[in-house]
């Protein structure tokens, strides 16, 4: 008898082990998917920038945790000392853009690099941009399941 509700207890602690590793494995899967749109463009090509933060505002209410990594001439959309009251074609601003991609979750990392060079402190970023620094941009490429480029 005492033998059988050992054998229970082995066979309970077994089911719950298997059903912890189970559990375990399938809330991996939900995980959300890291996305980086990577944009280098803004006056030069406003077709681009619209694009790109069009495809991250819909990528991140889809369900994706998307990072928009801002470089080269793209820094300068983080910029809250400048006119973003520009467009390409029909449709919203890339100030209203930019502003529903981070209205809906959306995060903003601006190269250090060129933040420096475009003359940008954290004083002078947009609200929900940051400046990153290179050990971070490094991990945040390598960590994203995708990366879009514009």
């Amino acid at each position: 008898m005492a033998r059988l509700r050992r054998m229970q207890w082995i066979s309970i602690v077994f089911a719950l082990f298997f059903a912890t590793a189970f559990a375990a494995q399938a809330g991996h899967h939900e995980q959300k998917q890291k996305v980086v749109v990577h944009l280098s463009h803004f006056t030069d090509d406003l077709h681009a920038v619209s694009m790109a933060l069009a495809l991250a505002t819909n990528l991140q209410k889809a369900g994706a945790a998307v990072t928009l990594f801002l470089d080269l001439e793209g820094a300068r959309l983080a910029d809250a000392r400048l006119d973003r009251d520009l467009g390409w074609g029909s449709g919203p601003t890339v100030s209203e853009r930019f502003g529903a991609f981070v209205e809906a979750g959306g995060s903003v990392v601006v190269c250090a690099h060129c933040a420096k060079a475009a003359g940008l402190d954290d004083g002078k970023l947009r609200k929900g941009a940051r400046i990153g620094a290179d050990d971070e941009v490094g991990k945040l490429f390598l960590g994203a399941d995708n990366v879009v480029d514009y």
